[in-house]
């Protein structure tokens, strides 16, 4: 029995990990960051940076909330014009349809593999160990698929999750105009990072533990 529990732990890993790490990259705070680098690429059509910024931000309630979905329909350019198109409108509706269902499941399954730790008592240090190495280990193969071939793996993410069309814009569209591709390339590592950060340090806790319990 304890040894299913342990193989459901370790499997519930990844999902909170990266899941939770994606979580923060949701967020007001990495807009303004990535806005704040020098490196930012500029808009082609001379849409003033302070303005993407806002519309980014709009973007991001777009995708949290009905209240904040209705705010991106409602969006205009300085110009008066309606800011996104239907198909860009249709696409943020997607998003926010499975995140809805995506970080609940996240949460949840935090507080499973959190309670399988406390069930597990003396092989705790199993479930840290080994949800550590198991989430490392898929981490750097995407990671490594993600760096070699990033505009792939984008497209096979998006393909998988909202089919092949929905997701594939004109370069004069809003959404390609305030997200550009190193935004998302950031955010994509910026995840692997964090969700690495804390896979090692599950693996280094359930080492230390592991020490702690053959002392005993």
């Amino acid at each position: 029995m304890r040894k299913i529990i342990l193989i459901i732990g370790i499997l519930l890993a990844p999902l909170w990990i990266i899941g939770l790490s994606t979580r923060m990259a949701f967020s007001e705070w990495f807009i303004e960051y990535e806005y704040s680098k020098k490196d930012f690429p500029k808009d082609r059509w001379g849409l003033p940076d302070n303005i993407r910024k806002e519309l980014a931000k709009i973007g991001l309630e777009a995708v949290l909330s009905d209240k904040g979905l209705e705010k991106f329909r409602n969006a205009k350019l300085p110009n008066g014009k309606k800011a996104f198109r239907k198909k860009e409108i249709k696409h943020m509706e997607d998003v926010k349809n499975f995140l809805k269902y995506f970080f609940p499941v996240v949460y949840i399954s935090f507080v499973v593999w959190f309670g399988i730790y406390f069930f597990l008592k003396q092989i705790r240090w199993k479930l840290l160990l080994i949800s550590g190495a198991f989430t490392t280990f898929l981490i750097v193969f995407a990671g490594l698929f993600a760096y070699f071939n990033y505009e792939l793996a984008f497209a096979i993410f998006h393909d998988y999750l909202f089919g092949k069309y929905t997701w594939r814009f004109r370069w004069t569209d809003t959404l390609l105009r305030i997200y550009p591709m190193k935004f998302w390339y950031d955010g994509t590592f910026f995840v692997i990072g964090l969700s690495l950060l804390i896979s090692v340090t599950l693996y280094l806790l359930g080492l230390l533990l592991k020490n702690v319990y053959e002392k005993v």
